[in-house]
């Protein structure tokens, strides 16, 4: 009898390549691997929209983690599991600090997202644009702020910038040349904020909890920065052959890349062919 009885994967340059389509061959791996009884969820830092349409993609199960952990959501019967909105008093003071700089922001609030900027998509979301943030803020608790930019020098320093002015918040995740300090030309480049103390392994930690599953029985697999503390809280982390070099250095497991459905084939090694 397998062990695992359940996987989460992170979507973009995991599950698929970046904003591209999850191959055939995944969903048959993926779908053999359900009918065994054991859930596969995916565990993202886009928006719950976004997760649950990659989800609905791959057949994957009715659970999902988006956000980077601030939210857990059965979208089948749209049951909030777990979510860590922040504060209105941050958000707005958000807002006015993005307005002021010429700034994007998005705003995720489990199945809706929303944006300050007219006509504008990322990551090929749609958003609905607003412009009163009070207005929104009635009837939506936010969960994740994402900043965008192309002005490399203020997003470099952004983060130290919000950690003094905006305590209870977090840079969760940002773009590699952010992290790495690399400029590109027209480039546009992303922060994502959530509150202290939450990160994808909150996510999993929480549906473990309410599932009622212990950490050895999960898999958990990734590509970036933001996926490397899923090595803390379960008992089998995969990295795949794009990932950054952290995550590979801590992963039990390297499978092969996004491209070559790396995915399916570790699923297919721990659990289709380890009976």
């Amino acid at each position: 009898m397998n062990k695992y009885k359940i996987v989460f994967v992170d979507i973009d340059d995991t599950l698929n390549p970046s904003n591209g389509k999850i191959s055939e061959y995944t969903k048959e791996v993926i779908k053999k691997v359900k009918e065994k009884g054991i859930k596969v969820v995916v565990n993202s830092g886009r928006s719950a929209k976004y997760a649950i349409e990659k989800s609905i993609e791959g057949n994957l199960s009715e659970y999902v983690i988006s956000s980077n952990g601030a939210e857990v959501y059965n979208y089948h019967n749209r049951e909030a599991i777990f979510t860590k909105p922040i504060n209105k008093e941050d958000v707005i003071s958000v807002f006015d600090y993005c307005n002021t700089h010429n700034m994007t922001l998005i705003l995720n609030s489990l199945e809706k997202r929303f944006i300050n900027i007219k006509d504008y998509k990322y990551n090929n979301e749609p958003a609905i644009y607003f412009e009163d943030i009070n207005e929104i803020l009635k009837e939506n608790p936010i969960n994740q702020l994402v900043i965008l930019s192309s002005n490399f020098d203020r997003m470099l320093v952004l983060p130290s910038l919000f950690k003094e002015k905006f305590p209870a918040l977090k840079v969760i995740h940002s773009s590699i040349g952010l992290i790495e300090e690399k400029r590109e030309k027209n480039k546009e480049y992303y922060h994502d904020l959530v509150l202290e103390n939450t990160a994808k392994s909150t996510g999993i930690v929480e549906l473990l909890e309410y599932l009622n599953i212990d950490s050895e029985e999960a898999i958990a697999i990734g590509n970036g920065y933001d996926d490397v503390c899923i090595c803390d809280v379960v008992g089998t982390s995969v990295a795949v052959g794009n990932a950054i070099n952290l995550l590979k250095e801590r992963a039990t497991y390297i499978t092969d890349t996004a491209e070559n459905d790396g995915v399916a084939k570790i699923l297919e090694k721990l659990i289709l062919n380890n009976e």
